[in-house]
């Protein structure tokens, strides 16, 4: 059974849902700003459908020869079905070079968050970060890849060439000092 990913505005009610449902508050962007970057060329919001029932989401920034997996999310009756693995297979195709950050916390929805990525292809990067309040983890799916501060920067740069955009992501989160920490 194959999986279908349509752009946004099409499901746009469940990309939202999925989307408040599947990221803490201090991890989430306000919902217009993704509404309006998907309009530019680096940004991808797609959501995931297996027949005609949407299962999740994910969104992409692509920063030159890599692609910040900001948001993936699969719909929690559909989790635990080999979906998520599948969605990631399929992005390795398309991007190639992805990186995405995880919290960094001692629980078990942390660890088995961190098991499936690195399930899945994505390698350590021995790289942290201190962004919002939240300590975060940075994995790839090339080891070979050095993630750098300004790699981390690109991502959020990337998302919108509008000021007003850039502004309110910066407020939202740390844009221009983000530092690795180890």
């Amino acid at each position: 059974m194959n999986l279908m990913y349509a752009s946004y505005p099409k499901h746009k009610h469940k990309i939202k849902e999925i989307y408040f449902d599947s990221f803490p508050k201090n991890e989430r962007f306000p919902y217009l700003i993704l509404r309006y970057t998907v309009k530019e060329k680096n940004v991808v919001l797609n959501s995931i459908a297996l027949k005609n029932v949407i299962i999740g989401i994910y969104y992409v920034v692509k920063c030159d020869d890599l692609c910040y997996l900001m948001y993936f999310a699969i719909d929690k009756e559909f989790r635990n079905k080999g979906y998520g693995s599948r969605v990631l297979n399929d992005l390795k195709r398309k991007y190639k070079n992805i990186f995405l950050s995880i919290e960094k916390k001692d629980d078990d929805l942390a660890f088995r968050r961190k098991k499936f990525y690195l399930r899945n292809g994505f390698f350590e990067t021995g790289k942290y970060y201190l962004d919002n309040g939240v300590m975060y983890e940075v994995l790839c799916t090339n080891k070979n890849i050095e993630i750098t501060s300004d790699i981390l920067k690109k991502r959020y740069s990337n998302m919108s060439n509008s000021k007003l955009i850039k502004y309110i992501i910066g407020k939202t989160f740390n844009m221009n000092n983000i530092k690795i920490v180890k």
